[in-house]
C-alpha cells in the first residue's frame, strides 16, 4: 500500500488578508479542543544564528480525529502578512497537548531569528523523541529506526515520502551541474595539472581531488588555472558561494529560496504532513512501550539546550589564523620528507597506491592501509627491528593523516564558520545515540595539543576559545568527576556483588570512621561526608581511606607492579584506557587493536587484568547478558527504556544511559535554578560530562557554588557523584581548579 496516512489531510497556502481571517476564524472555532500541533520552517541555511525562514509552515491535527491541516505563508514575498499569521497562530499553539517540529530546535532559533520566537515551554517537543523511544535501542545501522523525517516517513508512514524532496534534489542537481559544466569548459585552456594527480589536462574529477587535500588553497595553484577558476567563480551567486567548501558546486550548496517556489511549497506543507502523521504513529509505540518518561526527559531539554546554542563560544580568530600557516607548512614538509622516501607524490588517501608501494618497495605486505592495519603491522616491524624506510613511511602517513584531519576540522572548518561573527556555533543532539547520550561538533574538542616531530606544539584546539570579556568576566566548568565509572561501581551493588575496588575508588567502603561506625552507601549522611570525615580500612584499622585510583589498579594488574616501579605513571595510560574501553564492552580484539605493539601475550594480560582487578563489574556483565537474553527491555535508573538489546551492547547502554540522563536531569534543574534566580551568567556548552556558563560580573560567586551543589546532589545514589569546578580569565585551555569561595572570589576581584 502506497500510501498509509492515517489522516485526510487539507492543504493551504496563505496568500490574502481574506484567507488569513478565514484561517482565524477556523481555530477560533476550535479553540482548546485541538490536541496536536506542528510548525516548520525553510531556511536562507543551516545557520542556527545567522540564517532567517523565508518559507513557515503549520498545521494540526482536528479534534475529529480523521482530517489534518497544514498551511504556509511566504515570509520573504508576504512580510508582513506572514508574520502576523505566525503571531495569531501562537497564541493559540499554547493551548495544545503537544506543539511539535522535527529537529525542533533548529526552528525554535529561525524564529527567534524572525524576530517573533515561540517560548512556551510546557507543550513542545520533538518527534525524533518519539523515533527514538518509540523503537528498540538500535542504531540505523543495526536495524534500528531512521532519524531522518523523510527516512522515518518512507518506511512507516508513506511510500511515496521522498517524493517532493526528490523533485527539490533534481533542481538542485540541475543548477549544480549548470555551473560546473560552465567551469569545465573553461579548464580547457588550463594547462596539466600537477603529475600526483596522474592526469593529462584538468577535469572536474581532478579538481575534486585537489580540494580534497585540505592545505590546499586557491593561492597555491599555478597562475592560469588560478584566473579562469576565479572567473568562474565570480559568476556563481553570493548565497551558494558563501556556502561551498569542495571546490564545485553541490546540491548542498544550493538554498531553497533559490528554487522552484511552488515545488517548494508543497514539500514544506508535506513536512507538517509528515510530522504529525509520524507523531501519531510513535505516540502510540512510545505508550504501548511505557517509555513516555524518556519524551519528558528530552521535552525539558530543549529551551535549555536552545539557550545554550545561542550563546556559543568566542574564537581567537588571530590565534587560528595563524596556526594554519603554521600547520600548513608543517604539513607540506611532511609531505615531502613522505615524497623523498618514496620517489614519488601521492596522497595519504591512495589506499591501493599506498598498500603497492609498501609492497612493491619496502617488502612489506598489509591487508589494508586503514589506520589499524598500519599500526599493527608498525608494532610488528619495530619489533623485529628491520624495515626501517618503511617504519618512517607508515609512520609519516599516520602523521599525516593526524594532521590534515585536525587541520581542516579545528581550523578550516572554524575559519569558514567564522568569516560573520568571532562566536563558534553549534548543535547539540539529544538523541544522537541509542543510549540517551548527547553529541555535538564540539564533543571531541582534544584536550591536549598537536605537536610535531621535535615536540614542539603546533595546534592547541582549547586556545581557539577565550572569555567574552566586558560584563563576563571568565568562564567557569563544573565536570563530573568519572561519572561513567562512578555508575558502574553503582551497578556492581545493584546486582549484589559491590566491586571492593571500583567502590573504594569513589567512596570508604568496607571502612569505618573514628566513631566505629561501618560505612553505609544507602546512609545519605555517611554519603555526603564520604570525602570530609576520617575513615579506616576494616582490614587495617590504622590506616586511613583514601580514594584508590582504578587506573593504577588495572595497570598493577596487567603489569605485576605496584607505584614504586619506575614505568608505573607512564604505564598508567594503558589502565586508564583499558578500564573506558571495557567499561563500552570492548573484547580483546578491541584491546589488541589499542595496543598493537604489545605481544600477544601482553594484550590478554591487559585484557584479563580488567576483571581480575574489579571482579565485581563480571557480576554486572553477566547481568547483562543474562538480562538481555529473559527479558525484551531493561530499563535505566532513571527508568527509560531499552528495548531490543544484546547482553554485548546492554553493558555500555545502561552505564551510559544513566549517567546521560542524570546530567539532563541536573541541566533542568540548573536550567530552573537560574531563572527562578534572575542569575545573568549564560550557558555556554555542554561537553560529554561538563557544564560551562559564561560568568557574568554581577553575580555572586556563590552561585556557583549553588550550581555545583545541584549537580552532586542526588538522593538516591549509592556512590558519592562529584563535581570539579574549573574557571578561566583568559581561554579554555588555561582553566585552572577552584575548590572554595575565596578562591574564586580572586578571579572577581582580579
Amino acid at each position: 500500500m502506497n500510501n498509509m496516512l492515517k489522516l485526510r489531510w487539507h492543504l493551504q497556502h496563505i496568500t490574502t488578508n481574506a484567507e488569513a481571517n478565514q484561517l482565524i476564524e477556523f481555530l477560533k472555532s476550535l479553540d482548546g479542543q485541538i490536541l496536536y500541533g506542528a510548525f516548520d520552517t525553510e531556511s536562507t541555511g543551516l545557520h542556527i544564528i545567522f540564517d532567517t525562514p523565508f518559507l513557515y509552515q503549520f498545521g494540526f491535527v482536528h479534534p475529529n480525529g480523521t482530517d489534518g491541516y497544514a498551511y504556509s505563508v511566504d515570509i520573504e514575498k508576504q512580510p508582513n502578512l506572514s508574520k502576523q499569521i505566525i503571531r495569531i497562530w501562537h497564541s493559540f499553539c499554547k493551548s495544545f497537548k503537544y506543539y511539535m517540529g522535527h529537529n525542533v530546535k533548529f526552528d525554535l532559533h529561525q524564529l527567534i531569528n524572525l524576530g517573533i520566537p515561540y517560548d512556551y515551554e510546557d507543550n513542545i517537543t520533538d518527534t525524533m523523541f518519539w523515533i527514538r523511544y518509540g523503537h528498540d535501542a538500535l542504531t540505523e545501522k543495526h536495524g534500528g529506526p531512521p532519524l531522518g523525517l523523510k527516512s522515518y516517513s518512507a518506511r512507516y508512514i508513506d511510500l511515496n515520502a521522498k517524493y517532493h524532496e526528490h523533485k527539490l534534489d533534481q533542481e538542485k542537481s540541475l543548477i549544480a551541474k549548470t555551473y560546473n559544466q560552465q567551469l569545465k569548459i573553461l579548464l580547457r585552456n588550463c594547462g596539466s595539472p600537477p603529475e600526483k594527480y596522474g592526469a593529462k589536462s584538468y577535469t572536474l574529477s581532478v579538481l575534486e581531488k585537489i580540494f580534497k587535500d585540505p592545505t590546499i588553497d586557491i593561492d597555491d595553484m599555478e597562475s592560469e588555472f588560478k584566473e579562469n577558476y576565479l572567473n568562474w567563480l565570480q559568476n556563481i551567486p553570493l548565497p551558494i558561494q558563501q556556502k561551498m567548501t569542495t571546490g564545485l558546486v553541490t546540491t548542498e550548496d544550493i538554498p531553497y529560496n533559490m528554487l522552484n517556489r511552488q515545488n517548494l511549497i508543497t514539500y514544506a506543507q508535506y513536512d507538517i504532513v509528515y510530522t504529525l502523521e509520524v507523531f501519531l504513529f510513535t505516540m502510540k509505540l512510545v505508550i504501548a512501550r511505557d517509555n513516555l518518561i524518556g519524551v519528558d526527559f528530552e521535552n525539558k531539554l530543549i529551551f535549555p539546550l536552545v539557550e545554550m546554542e545561542r550563546v556559543g563560544f568566542k574564537a581567537d580568530i588571530t590565534y587560528l589564523k595563524e596556526s594554519r600557516i603554521r600547520l600548513k607548512n608543517y604539513i607540506k614538509e611532511r609531505q615531502q620528507f613522505m615524497y623523498d622516501l618514496t620517489g614519488q607524490e601521492f596522497s595519504i588517501g591512495q589506499h591501493e597506491l599506498i598498500k603497492s608501494i609498501l609492497y612493491n618497495d619496502f617488502d612489506v605486505d598489509v591487508p589494508s592501509t586503514a589506520n589499524e592495519n598500519l599500526e599493527l603491522k608498525l608494532s610488528e616491524l619495530e619489533r623485529e627491528g628491520e624495515h626501517q624506510d618503511a617504519i618512517e613511511l607508515i609512520k609519516v602517513i599516520q602523521e599525516l593523516r593526524t594532521l590534515e584531519k585536525w587541520y581542516s576540522a579545528y581550523i578550516i572548518r572554524f575559519l569558514n564558520q567564522l568569516k560573520n561573527s568571532d562566536r563558534l556555533y553549534t548543535t547539540i543532539h539529544q538523541v544522537g545515540t541509542v543510549s540517551g547520550r548527547v553529541t555535538s561538533d564540539f564533543q571531541q574538542f582534544p584536550r591536549e595539543p598537536i605537536i610535531d616531530i621535535n615536540g614542539n606544539e603546533l595546534f592547541h584546539p582549547r586556545k581557539i576559545i577565550l572569555v567574552s570579556g566586558g560584563d563576563f568576566v571568565g568562564t567557569l566548568y563544573l565536570d563530573y568527576s568519572q561519572i561513567e565509572l562512578r555508575f558502574q561501581a553503582f551497578y556492581t551493588i545493584l546486582v549484589e556483588n559491590p566491586d571492593i575496588n571500583l567502590c573504594r575508588a569513589y567512596m570508604p567502603y568496607k571502612c569505618h570512621n573514628d566513631k566505629t561506625e561501618q560505612f553505609d552507601y544507602e546512609n545519605p549522611e555517611h554519603i555526603e561526608h564520604a570525602y570530609d570525615w576520617d575513615w579506616y580500612l576494616d582490614e587495617e584499622p590504622t590506616k586511613k581511606w583514601t580514594p584508590l585510583d582504578v587506573h593504577g589498579a588495572t595497570t598493577k594488574v596487567a603489569f605485576n607492579i605496584d607505584e614504586t616501579h619506575p614505568d608505573y605513571h607512564s604505564l598508567r595510560y594503558v589502565g586508564k584506557t583499558t578500564n573506558f574501553a571495557k567499561n563500552y564492552g570492548a573484547t580483546i580484539k578491541r584491546i589488541r587493536q589499542m595496543f598493537p605493539h604489545y605481544s600477544e601475550e601482553q594484550v590478554r594480560k591487559i585484557d584479563e587484568a580488567y576483571y581480575k582487578a574489579f571482579p565485581g563489574v563480571k557480576s554486572y556483565h553477566n547481568y547483562c547478558y543474562n538480562r538481555a537474553q529473559m527479558f525484551p527491555y531493561t530499563t535505566n535508573l532513571f527508568g527509560v527504556k531499552y528495548y531490543g538489546v544484546s547482553g554485548h551492547k546492554l553493558i555500555n547502554i545502561l552505564i551510559q544511559g544513566s549517567a546521560a540522563f542524570f546530567l539532563k536531569l541536573k541541566i533542568r534543574e540548573l536550567y530552573d535554578y537560574t531563572k527562578a534566580n534572575k542569575i545573568k551568567s549564560r550557558w555556554q556548552m555542554q561537553i560529554h560530562d561538563e557544564l560551562s556558563w559564561e560568568v557574568h560580573k554581577d553575580d555572586d560567586p556563590q552561585v556557583f557554588f549553588k550550581f555545583q551543589e545541584i549537580m552532586q546532589d542526588w538522593p538516591d545514589t549509592l556512590v558519592p557523584i562529584v563535581a570539579d569546578m574549573e574557571f578561566t580569565t583568559t581561554k579554555w585551555a588555561e582553566k585552572k581548579e577552584v575548590g572554595t569561595i575565596d578562591e574564586l572570589q580572586v578571579y572577581f576581584r582580579t
